[in-house]
């Protein structure tokens, strides 16, 4: 299983050490990967395994997300429908659904509570969390953060990608 958690320390220590008696903050980022599409595949399993991408619902709209599969071809979010079908004639074109994409998001928030209080949701997909007074549950923040990813899995059969520091910019990178 490949791991795509980064720890970046900022100079003087690591995260969740004591520096001039004061505990440094510990920030994971969660960002759900290629999420409207992985909803779609999810809900769907028709969907799952081909390349598709999630659109607005009007004739003249865009690609808001493409799926991993999608993305092989070269389709990338803002293309036009014709475009993506120019880089992919196999793609399947999805309505996105706002109201799935935000039950989703609600329950993820729900999940990331049971892992710390302070949860900041950045967008429908993003969100920050404050583990420093949680993370001493587990051997350290990154396997803290295997946990959360396995259990986004196992639950709802999507992927996040996640980043560990001592603010959320240093997360988020």
């Amino acid at each position: 299983m490949s791991c795509d958690i980064t720890l970046s320390p900022a100079p003087g220590g690591l995260p969740g050490l004591k520096r001039r008696d004061k505990l440094q903050r510990i920030i994971m980022h969660i960002d759900m990967d290629a999420f409207f599409a992985s909803v779609e595949q999810q809900v769907n399993q028709k969907l799952r395994n081909k390349p598709i991408a999630v659109t607005g619902s009007g004739k003249r709209t865009v690609i808001t997300c493409p799926s991993y599969e999608a993305r092989k071809w070269g389709v990338k979010t803002g293309m036009t429908v014709v475009e993506a079908r120019r880089e992919c004639p196999s793609i399947i074109f999805v309505p996105g659904c706002s109201q799935r994409y935000v039950d989703t998001c609600t329950n993820l928030v729900e999940l990331y509570k049971k892992y710390t209080p302070l949860v900041e949701v950045y967008s429908v997909d993003e969100a920050f969390l404050d583990i420093t007074g949680t993370a001493h549950l587990f051997k350290s923040p990154v396997d803290m953060a295997r946990d959360i990813k396995r259990t986004i899995r196992y639950t709802y059969g999507i992927t996040a990608s996640m980043g560990i520091g001592q603010n959320k910019l240093i997360a988020k990178l």
